[in-house]
């Protein structure tokens, strides 16, 4: 039994709930506007009981979850200041903007350097037969994000090209250079004056996955890594990426300012997007959308893209009927509309939150325009709201998930049980906020049956 529950704990998501916590907003500056529900998914290296699958994590984002390092979090969108949509691009069907065309183009200039282009053009030309072939084919996004790196310009001429660009896609450790970039980014783009290095590892080099890397039945990488970009040797900026079963999730970006002119946010975008086709995972996923903050603007500018609908976790066009709805109603559930006005349910009000579950198919950050890293939430034990009593959006009804709580597969140590196997259960009352039952009732209700039914509540840490 040890060994199994070995096993089970170190290959099974395994979440400490810490509740509802309230903060100061990141994109509008209110104090206390910004709310959610919160769980923890790691501590550090020294411990391995906590932690998410990739493929849990995936479905949570589906149901517009996000992380800040270990903690996971669900926003309040009906109680927050700013409404989080989660957005979402599929790779294989983007379209770059002549914008976005001129933007990499200009970079391989750059990097080129116009020695080394009329040198080419003089001792190496083109062929007629692949000029022709490469104006049949149009501009290629695999091919013009990876032309301007040094591996690529040596096949194609070998010329020595006015600089060396390197990409270099690393595991999300802590390097000296990776923080000097961040302070840098930090302290000249957003004037923040906090910055440290406990803070940085504890946002962008945290890995709460299980396992924390490993590769997919498709060969594709799973888990969280650093795109790093050299150039000369130098390293000039760096995404910060979730790697996940079918999709690409974008978590931050930093560049040096003295790469400004160049368009960082445009060129991150889009070797992200490239590296989703590249890889096979399938979507882009570029974090929240907050309609009512111009910073999120630049999203549009990535399509086809979809939002998640916050009722219902179906997914609907962002197209610019939805963004002229959200000018006038920035909480938006077109789904539930829909079903209100085909009389399939009734109005919502109050505390009232669909009852079933629907289970749907399984940050880019432009230059100058990225809003502050978030903070993690203040402790819940400032905020007395629970899911139930905020009027949270998309979750589960407490009456629905009451009968079942029992079956919770909760974590005492190294112990795992059930929660009615405790022998204090019967005595627990799932109206009272302070009670276990009603801990257990609230990571139900936000993390949805599906994920649930894989996953292990931590009671203690």
């Amino acid at each position: 039994m040890a060994d199994e529950n070995s096993h089970l704990l170190a290959t099974r998501t395994v979440l400490y709930p810490y509740g509802c916590s309230n903060s100061s907003c990141g994109y509008c500056n209110v104090k206390i506007g910004n709310k959610s529900y919160m769980m923890l998914a790691g501590i550090d290296d020294r411990n391995t009981t906590l932690g998410i699958t990739p493929g849990d994590y995936k479905d949570l984002l589906d149901r517009g979850w996000r992380r800040s390092g270990n903690v996971l979090y669900k926003p309040d969108m009906k109680g927050s200041c700013c409404q989080e949509y989660t957005i979402r691009l599929e790779a294989g069907k983007f379209k770059p903007t002549s914008k976005q065309r001129k933007c990499v183009n200009a970079w391989s200039r750059y990097i080129q350097g116009l020695d080394h282009k009329r040198e080419q053009v003089h001792k190496y030309p083109i062929p007629r037969e692949e000029k022709r072939r490469r104006r049949r084919a149009g501009f290629n996004l695999i091919e013009k994000v990876h032309e301007s790196e040094y591996a690529n310009m040596k096949i194609q001429c070998p010329v020595e090209p006015a600089h060396n660009f390197e990409i270099k896609l690393e595991e999300n450790t802590f390097t000296a250079e990776k923080y000097e970039l961040f302070k840098h980014y930090q302290t000249v783009i957003h004037k923040d004056t906090g910055v440290s290095e406990s803070g940085f590892k504890r946002f962008l080099c945290t890995n709460p996955f299980k396992p924390r890397y490993s590769t997919d039945s498709g060969g594709r990488k799973i888990g969280a890594y650093h795109q790093c970009y050299y150039v000369d040797g130098r390293l000039i900026a760096m995404a910060v990426l979730d790697l996940l079963p079918d999709c690409v999730s974008g978590v931050y970006f930093m560049y040096h300012t003295d790469m400004s002119q160049w368009g960082f946010g445009k060129l991150s975008a889009l070797r992200e997007i490239a590296l989703a086709i590249e890889g096979g995972y399938g979507y882009y996923y570029m974090g929240y959308y907050i309609h009512s903050c111009p910073k999120m603007r630049y999203k549009c500018e990535y399509g086809p893209s979809v939002i998640l609908d916050p009722e219902h976790y179906d997914w609907h066009p962002f197209d610019d009927a939805f963004r002229k709805s959200l000018d006038a109603q920035p909480y938006l559930s077109l789904t539930q509309e829909r079903k209100i006005a085909a009389g399939e349910v009734p109005a919502l009000s109050g505390n009232e939150h669909p009852s079933t579950e629907e289970v749907v198919e399984t940050p880019v950050l432009p230059e100058d325009e990225q809003p502050d890293i978030e903070e993690t939430p203040s402790s819940p034990e400032e905020a007395s709201p629970t899911v139930f009593t905020s009027d949270m959006s998309g979750v589960l009804r407490k009456e629905d998930i009451e009968s079942s709580l029992g079956d919770v597969t909760i974590v005492v140590g190294a112990h795992i049980a059930t929660a009615d196997e405790l022998s204090t259960w019967e005595s627990q009352d799932i109206h009272d906020p302070g009670s276990l039952s009603h801990k257990l009732a609230e990571a139900v209700a936000t993390l949805g049956q599906v994920v649930m039914a894989r996953s292990m509540i931590c009671l203690a840490l």
